[in-house]
């Protein structure tokens, strides 16, 4: 088996949001939140919290949009205020945000019941990116349960944002720091193989905890291996859905709360990710089989993309390597980076640097 550890390493590197995107995403959460205090629509402070994949550190891809939940007073038991109405207030208020941040843009409400939108969208245009703006009551702020409009917008439903980033963070250290990597494979295997119809990074964030939760992948092994044993639980787990004739779909568990969160997961939607995952469990299981490694590369090419999923590393290895056991270090044909020479196999020396900090310029 090869499990190119570098090769995967490498691949992280390639799918991660570009650094500008990162810094936009840094920079703007703070300046929008003195835009909504000095603004007449109502927050409560800290007014908003970033939400989504940039601070679950899970972002796959040049990410161009920016989840931000924002505070407002209420009562979610008695449904105040009233949800869909204040969509519209946060909107007309928004309308004035690019105009100060010093951007052309615009805002749209995405009201979408059947897809379960309800955020204000602000779009900038110079920028190429834009900002979904999420309404929410957080009687206890933004660390404990929070309150989102729900699917018809005749209710308030509870949530747990930073439970959930608290759980990620949780379970990343229990295992390695192997957990975010393999859903950022996940999320960039669906961007890559469905350019349509695609399941939302929570649903998928949500099936990786379910299963590494259940016990059902061996967090010991390297990311090749979890990123196959990963498509072979979703696939075994929902196959039986795909033998019925209704409109069945996986009843997907909230990783914190427990309830639903795919109910409005079309059947054609879910047939596409299924045949995904089951071409891409195929791949990876011929790539860990295969003894060749150019053809292993080939086959994580298929799922990855060439352009992302490199076809040499020994560069990159050999530098990973002598940062492990400066001078002392070898390369194997398969990227593991080993402290000694293998009499058993071949293997590249590393050469020894003098370098061990920061170059002044």
């Amino acid at each position: 088996m090869f499990p190119l550890i570098t090769y995967f390493v490498e691949l992280l590197k390639n799918i991660r949001p570009p650094v500008h995107r990162i810094k936009v995403a840094q920079e703007l959460p703070p300046i929008v939140c003195k835009f909504l205090q000095e603004s007449e629509f109502p927050t409560i402070a800290p007014h908003t919290c970033l939400a989504g994949s940039y601070p679950q550190k899970m972002g796959a891809g040049d990410v161009k949009d920016v989840d931000t939940l924002v505070r407002v007073p209420g009562d979610p038991k008695n449904n105040q205020p009233e949800a869909k109405r204040l969509i519209w207030d946060l909107k007309k208020c928004l309308d004035e945000l690019p105009a100060y941040l010093g951007y052309q843009g615009y805002t749209e409400a995405e009201i979408d019941i059947e897809r379960a939108r309800r955020s204000i969208h602000v779009y900038f245009k110079s920028q190429d990116f834009h900002l979904d703006f999420v309404p929410c009551i957080a009687p206890d702020g933004f660390e404990n349960i929070i309150y989102v409009p729900d699917r018809g917008f005749n209710k308030w439903i509870a949530s747990h944002p930073i439970g959930y980033i608290n759980l990620l963070n949780k379970l990343q250290k229990e295992h390695s720091n192997k957990v975010k990597p393999l859903g950022i494979l996940l999320k960039h295997f669906r961007n890559q193989q469905m350019k349509s119809r695609k399941p939302k990074s929570y649903w998928l964030g949500a099936l990786l905890v379910f299963h590494i939760q259940k016990g059902n992948l061996d967090m010991s092994q390297p990311l090749a291996v979890l990123f196959h044993d990963l498509l072979d639980a979703i696939y075994s787990q929902y196959q039986c859905l795909l033998g019925r004739n209704d409109s069945a779909t996986p009843n997907i568990p909230d990783p914190v709360l427990g309830h639903n969160i795919s109910w409005n997961w079309s059947r054609t939607h879910f047939e596409t990710f299924m045949r995904r995952i089951k071409e891409g469990r195929f791949w990876a299981a011929k790539a860990l089989e295969t003894n060749n490694r150019d053809e292993v590369i080939v086959y994580w090419q298929k799922i990855f993309g060439k352009e992302y999923f490199p076809s040499e590393v020994e560069t990159a290895a050999s530098k990973l390597a002598n940062e492990a056991y400066p001078g002392n270090s070898f390369v194997s044909p398969s990227g593991l980076i080993l402290p000694s020479y293998l009499a058993s196999g071949s293997s590249t020396p590393t050469k020894l640097t003098k370098f061990h900090g920061i170059e002044q310029v």
